[in-house]
C-alpha cells in the first residue's frame, strides 16, 4: 500500500507537471504551432507519466530509462503523425535535453535544501521536497515556453528548424556533441548520487565530457571560420549583378568608340559645330566617370556608386551621389562593409521611392571620408516612417515591403556599425523625406555585445 502511494504521490506532483511542461516548452520552438496541441500534450502527459511511473520502483534505473524514452516516442509519433518525421525528433531530443537540465536543477536544489543525496530517498522523501525543489524550476520553464511563443521570437524558433533540416552540417553536428554533453553531465550527476556505483564510472564518464568539450571547442572554431568565409561570399554575390552592368557599360563604351569617332568626323565635314560640341561633351563625361573609377583612392566604392547609378537609370530613378576625393589609407574600416551598409541603404531606399510617380523618385547618397571618422548618409523621397516602425526597422525579420523580402538589409546595416561602434541617425519627415546618416570612427576596438547607438526622429 505504501509503494501504491509513493506512485501517486510521484504521478501527481512530480511527473505529471514536469513531463507536461517538457514537451510544451520542446513545442514551443516549432514555428507553426500543431492542431489541439495543448489536449494532445494533456494525453502525452498522462499515459506516458502513468505507465513508466507504474514500473520507477520496481525497475532498475537504466530500464526505466529506457522504458520511458520508448513510451514518449511511441506516444509522440502516434498523436502527431501529420508533423515531419524530422521535425519529430528535433522535439524528442530537445525533450530529452530540457529533461535532463530539469532533474540536474531539481537535484542540486533538494540537496542543497535537505542534504539528500540518493535519488529513491529524494523520490520517496516528503511531499514538501518534490514541490520546493521543482516547482520553481517548471514555472521558469513555463514563463520561457510562453515568452518564446507570445513574444514571436522567430530567431531561436528559426534556428531550431535550421538545426533540424542540417543535422549532417557543422551546426548539426555541433549540437548533437551538445546534447551528448547535456547526457554525460546527467549521467555523471546520477552515479555520483548513487552511493553504491563505483567511482570508477563516473572518471569514466567525465574524461568522456572533457572529450567532447574539446571536439567541441574544434567544431565551434571551424564553424565560425566556415561562417566568414561563407559571409564573404554572399556579400560578393549580393553585388555582383550591379558591378557586372558597370563593366557592361564600360565594354559598350570601348565598343561604340568607332562609331563615335565616325559621328564626329561626319559633323565636322557637315560644319555642324554646335551639335559636334554637344555630342563630344557626352562623351567626355562618360570617359570622365570611368577615369574617375580607376583613379579614385578606393576604386571599389567608385565603382559601386557607378553600378548604382546604372540600376537607378534602368528603375527610373534620379540617383545623385557624392563621394570624397581623399580616402583614409590607415583606417581600420572595410570597403566591403561600407560597401554593405550603403548598398543596404540605397537599395531599400530604390524600394521605397518606386512607389512614387517617376518624377518624384529622387534618391541621394554621401560617402564622406573626415580624418576621424567616415560619414555616411542616404536619402529617399517617400513616405514619413512611424514612430513604431522607427523602433523596429534594424530588427530582423521586419519589413514593411511584399514580395518575399527577408528584412535582413537595416539588420546587418545595424550589426556593421555595432561592430565599428558607430551611430546611426534616423530622420524621416514630409519635408526632406527619410535620411539615414551613420558615423563610422576610423580606429575602433571590437565592441561588447549591442553597443553602438541609434538616434530616431
Amino acid at each position: 500500500m505504501a509503494t501504491f502511494w509513493h506512485i501517486v504521490k510521484l504521478d501527481l506532483f512530480y511527473s505529471l507537471p514536469q513531463t507536461f511542461m517538457i514537451w510544451a516548452l520542446s513545442f514551443s520552438l516549432l514555428e507553426q504551432k500543431p492542431e489541439r496541441l495543448v489536449r494532445k500534450l494533456i494525453l502525452l502527459t498522462v499515459t506516458t507519466s502513468v505507465y513508466t511511473d507504474a514500473l520507477v520502483f520496481f525497475l532498475p534505473f537504466q530500464l526505466h530509462v529506457i522504458n520511458s524514452m520508448l513510451a514518449n516516442a511511441a506516444m509522440l509519433f502516434l498523436l502527431f503523425r501529420s508533423l515531419p518525421l524530422k521535425h519529430k525528433l528535433g522535439i524528442f531530443v530537445s525533450a530529452y535535453l530540457i529533461a535532463i537540465v530539469t532533474d540536474l536543477l531539481f537535484t542540486q536544489i533538494v540537496m542543497a535544501i535537505t542534504g539528500l543525496t540518493d535519488r529513491d530517498a529524494i523520490l520517496q522523501g516528503p511531499l514538501w521536497v518534490l514541490i520546493v525543489g521543482l516547482y520553481p524550476v517548471l514555472l521558469a520553464e513555463g514563463l520561457l515556453a510562453l515568452y518564446i511563443r507570445k513574444k514571436k521570437l522567430k530567431t531561436i524558433r528559426k534556428l531550431f528548424t535550421k538545426v533540424v533540416h542540417s543535422w549532417s552540417t557543422g551546426l548539426g553536428k555541433l549540437v548533437v556533441l551538445v546534447a551528448l554533453q547535456f547526457i554525460l553531465l546527467g549521467l555523471i550527476q546520477f552515479f555520483h548520487a548513487d552511493q553504491s556505483e563505483s567511482e570508477l564510472i563516473v572518471s569514466v564518464l567525465v574524461c568522456a565530457a572533457i572529450v567532447l568539450s574539446l571536439i567541441s571547442l574544434v567544431s565551434v572554431v571551424r564553424l565560425l571560420a566556415s561562417a566568414r568565409e561563407e559571409a564573404a561570399r554572399m556579400a560578393q554575390e549580393v553585388y555582383v549583378e550591379d558591378i557586372s552592368r558597370m563593366f557592361t557599360s564600360i565594354r559598350g563604351q570601348r565598343h561604340d568608340f568607332l562609331n563615335h569617332v565616325q559621328v564626329m568626323h561626319t559633323m565636322l565635314k557637315l560644319g555642324k559645330s554646335d551639335e559636334l560640341k554637344a555630342y563630344m561633351a557626352d562623351i567626355v563625361k562618360d570617359i570622365q566617370d570611368v577615369s574617375g573609377i580607376v583613379h579614385h583612392p578606393s576604386p571599389p566604392l567608385a565603382a559601386f556608386l557607378k553600378a548604382k547609378t546604372a540600376v537607378a537609370e534602368s528603375r527610373n530613378i534620379k540617383f545623385t551621389c557624392e563621394l570624397s576625393d581623399t580616402w583614409n589609407d590607415q583606417s581600420t574600416i572595410r570597403t566591403i562593409d561600407v560597401v554593405k551598409i550603403v548598398g543596404n541603404l540605397v537599395n531599400n531606399a530604390f524600394d521605397e521611392v518606386e512607389q512614387l510617380p517617376p518624377e518624384e523618385r529622387r534618391v541621394h547618397a554621401d560617402i564622406r571620408c573626415h580624418p576621424e571618422h567616415i560619414e555616411l548618409v542616404v536619402n529617399n523621397r517617400g513616405r514619413v516612417l512611424s514612430d513604431m516602425e522607427l523602433k523596429r526597422i534594424f530588427k530582423p525579420g521586419y519589413t514593411t515591403k511584399r514580395n518575399e523580402h527577408s528584412g535582413l538589409g537595416l539588420s546587418i546595416v545595424h550589426e556593421r556599425v555595432n561592430h565599428y561602434k558607430g551611430t546611426i541617425d534616423v530622420q524621416s519627415n514630409s519635408t526632406d523625406g527619410t535620411t539615414f546618416r551613420i558615423t563610422l570612427p576610423h580606429k575602433h576596438t571590437p565592441p561588447a555585445e549591442g553597443s553602438g547607438s541609434i538616434l530616431f526622429g
